[in-house]
């Protein structure tokens, strides 16, 4: 079925007129997952998945740059491949799955100045439903704690740290990976780095996390590696590079997935998704407002610490909660 869509989508003749920047982005993300060492079957599933939907594009939309496309046009992309092209709803939703990716890709690399996966926010075909990459990329509060005092557990202590100060202080991958070692200790905040459209700013951490830092560096000892994060031990210790540094976040959702109790996949992005949607909502029982219970943060002061110009980014970070403020105010469903 794959191959007898991708030929009765796809010519050379048309891939030569998608949109060069589209294509470009796919270049990209494919030498990404290069990097990482993806199978060269996965890579290939991807390229002809992306190839059909930026042939979408060119003739649906006008052969627009993905990263210009709002919700609407995903969703329109969805109906089509269904109704239109009579795909099946799993050919479909990996369709979904290799957009969400890319997306993805473009929101956490600081080349892109992309903030919000669109894609994410239509929902896959539901009949034959098969859950891709970006499904579950958010994760409560009370899963942060389990995940957090498993990796502690386990003696993962750097990866705890990881976990715990990626999602206190919601920060991107780059940002996370220049965190320094030195001073992390005297307060709450790291040094200063450098996020994307090079914004300055420190990021901050709770009391539990700086606990977690402590623990971490006592154990690992003195070495004249600034960074807090390295592989190795003894004279064998090195810096680790950004993408092991995703890798080690990824490879956090085996034990999500133990704790949720079905499988899901995280990437750093996760935690700055969760992070702002815990504060939005009051989850974090380690900040409390003035009565005792976990405070709720206004949309703009969520904005501020998320270090977004635009509060319209700030909301497409968090998930949408209108059904559920409908039904309290006419007491539905009590």
């Amino acid at each position: 079925m794959r191959g007898r869509i991708y030929n009765n989508f796809y010519t050379p003749e048309l891939w030569e007129q998608v949109n060069k920047e589209n294509k470009r982005i796919v270049d990209d993300f494919l030498a990404e997952y290069k990097q990482r060492k993806k199978s060269k079957g996965t890579i290939d599933g991807y390229f002809n998945d992306l190839r059909i939907i930026m042939i979408y594009i060119l003739k649906e939309l006008d052969n627009r740059c993905v990263l210009e496309l709002n919700k609407k046009d995903f969703r329109g992309l969805s109906l089509y491949f269904t109704e239109e092209c009579g795909m099946s709803p799993a050919r479909t939703n990996r369709l979904k799955s290799a957009i969400n990716s890319l997306l993805t890709f473009c929101e956490e690399d600081d080349d892109y100045d992309y903030e919000i996966n669109m894609a994410k926010k239509v929902k896959g075909i539901p009949r034959e439903r098969v859950k891709d990459d970006e499904d579950n990329f958010f994760f409560t509060f009370e899963e942060f704690i389990k995940v957090r005092d498993i990796l502690v557990e386990k003696g993962r202590l750097q990866d705890a740290c990881l976990w715990s100060l990626g999602f206190d202080s919601a920060g991107r991958r780059n940002e996370l990976f220049q965190v320094e070692k030195h001073g992390l200790l005297d307060g709450n905040k790291t040094n200063i780095v450098i996020g994307k459209r090079g914004k300055k700013f420190y990021l901050v951490y709770l009391d539990d996390t700086k606990e977690l830092i402590r623990q971490y560096l006592e154990e690992r000892g003195e070495d004249d590696i600034d960074s807090l994060w390295i592989k190795g031990t003894g004279k064998n210790k090195q810096p680790i590079t950004g993408d092991a540094l995703y890798d080690r976040v990824c490879s956090i959702s085996k034990i999500l997935s133990e704790v949720r109790g079905e499988q899901c996949n995280i990437f750093p992005h996760t935690m700055r998704h969760s992070r702002l949607e815990c504060l939005a909502q009051g989850t974090d029982t380690r900040l409390l407002d003035k009565n005792g219970k976990p405070q709720k943060y206004p949309l703009e002061q969520v904005q501020v610490f998320a270090h977004h110009s635009d509060v319209s980014t700030t909301q497409g970070y968090l998930k949408d909660h209108s059904s559920e403020l409908i039904d309290e105010m006419f007491g539905f469903g009590k």
